[in-house]
């Protein structure tokens, strides 16, 4: 049975392989070629049209064309860098500093109420002592330098430098024109911002009162050497009369050598010129006579009449002097310092216009400064100054009767002041002091209730302070 059904499908396999290789028959019909398709219309059972060709991107830029497109683009941005570059420059050599000094005085000599001119007798008080703002520029041959000070009696020019500075020789030579201090001691150069004390000792204050003059000053310095040299009008700035030119045609030349060691600095200093003791009258009174009938008075018309004719005398004058400070540091303790000043001086009574040289009004003047500064680390520090300054040493022929009255008063003026106290240094930006003064004078130099409130020198002198800086 089984080879029956083999056979039959070898069969069945043989006769279709014969059929399919059998050709068609010359008499069949031959089938219709196919329709050609619409335009636009795909032919049944066709394979996709290919999508068209996709344009060909343009060739690679060459190196020079991609370095001159880098270029533009740098170029583009440079110049906008420049400019902000160049401001920025500008403001780094621009500098703002200054300190504001709060302060409240207890003065033994303070009693309520006003006299009877009006003047306040009362000196126990608040008051922004200085309110100081510098600015600086520092380019590379020049420097720029303003400081005003603004309190509460108003805004005051301090500093006004213009100054060249010598990039080519070893003394690095500044040549400053302007208002500046003048080159003497080292109270007097010294920053109101630095010292420890509240004020300048008494013989600064006298002989140097403002501390600056208008003038050409000359700086330098080589390797350790320090030179200062100065002509200035010889009137400072706080002279209530000749604030703006000078009182005389004869300037006064200043000058300061001394060495710098870092731990001892040492400086001589020498001042000569002269200077008017003026008392301005009253303005002048302008009278006239129409002698010609014109009805103006013009020319010779007119007469002046000083209401008081001022006294007018002239002095020569010189001062010499010394200072010296010394630096240490004491392992756990603190940083110290020893400073020392004394000045020496004199003035003569010169004939100036009619008037004969009076030798009674000679003077002899001295002055010395002793100051003591101890830090405990970087917040705590005490500070103690002895000054003396003896306006008039003598008078020379104090015995005779003509210079009897100069002599006494030359024997009751010398004022010796002992201060000190604490120093706080709450940060590097804050400074807290509490310091009290004591003086002693003549008895005769005492406050009396005829002398003008302003002259007043009191015994005893407390004052708190407070100075913020920037």
């Amino acid at each position: 049975m089984k080879n029956t059904a083999i056979a039959l499908l070898s069969l069945l396999v043989s006769t279709a392989t014969a059929n399919a290789q059998q050709p068609a028959p010359a008499d069949a019909p031959v089938p219709p070629p196919p329709l050609a398709p619409m335009e636009g219309t795909p032919a049944p059972n066709a394979a996709p049209a290919p999508p068209p060709p996709m344009p060909q991107e343009s060739a690679e830029p060459t190196l020079p064309d991609r370095m001159s497109a880098l270029e533009g683009k740098v170029e583009g941005i440079n110049e906008p860098f420049l400019e902000t570059k160049s401001t920025v420059d500008s403001m780094a050599k621009l500098k703002f500093s200054g300190y504001v000094q709060g302060r409240y005085e207890l003065r033994n000599d303070s009693v309520s109420g006003v006299d009877a001119s009006g003047r306040v007798t009362n000196f126990d008080r608040f008051q922004i002592r200085r309110g100081r703002l510098k600015a600086t520029y520092a380019g590379k041959n020049t420097e720029y330098i303003l400081q005003i000070d603004a309190t509460g009696d108003g805004v005051a020019l301090r500093d006004a430098e213009a100054t060249f500075v010598d990039t080519w020789t070893p003394l690095g030579l500044r040549v400053t024109v302007g208002q500046f201090k003048v080159p003497f001691g080292y109270e007097v150069l010294q920053s109101s911002g630095e010292r420890e004390m509240p004020e300048r000792s008494r013989v600064i204050r006298a002989l140097f009162p403002g501390e600056r003059d208008r003038g050409l000053r000359i700086v330098g310095r080589y390797e350790k050497l320090r030179l200062m040299a100065a002509v200035v009008n010889g009137n400072f700035t706080n002279d209530s009369v000749y604030t703006t030119f000078d009182q005389n045609r004869y300037a006064d030349v200043y000058g300061r050598a001394g060495v710098d060691l870092g731990f001892f600095v040492f400086s001589l200093s020498g001042q000569f010129g002269e200077k008017l003791l003026t008392t301005p009258g009253a303005a002048a009174r302008v009278t006239g006579t129409d002698t010609d009938g014109n009805g103006m008075i013009v020319g010779d018309e007119v007469t002046f009449v000083p209401a008081t004719l001022p006294v007018i005398r002239r002095n020569s004058l010189w001062r010499f002097g010394a200072d010296a400070q010394f630096y240490y540091d004491i392992e756990g303790l603190g940083g110290l310092a020893l400073k020392g000043e004394l000045v020496l001086g004199g003035e003569k009574n010169l004939a100036y216009r009619g008037l004969a040289a009076d030798a009674c009004r000679d003077l002899k003047q001295f002055g010395w400064i002793v100051t003591l500064v101890q830090n405990f680390g970087d917040r705590v520090g005490i500070v103690g100054r002895l000054d003396q300054w003896n306006p008039n040493r003598d008078v020379a022929g104090g015995t005779s009767m003509t210079c009897t009255n100069a002599a006494t008063a030359a024997s009751k003026d010398k004022i010796t002041t002992l201060g000190g106290g604490l120093l706080l240094h709450v940060s590097g930006n804050l400074k807290a002091s509490a310091i009290y003064e004591h003086l002693w004078r003549d008895a005769s130099l005492a406050a009396a209730s005829a002398t003008a409130p302003s002259a007043w020198v009191p015994t005893d002198l407390f004052t708190l302070q407070l100075q913020a800086k920037f």
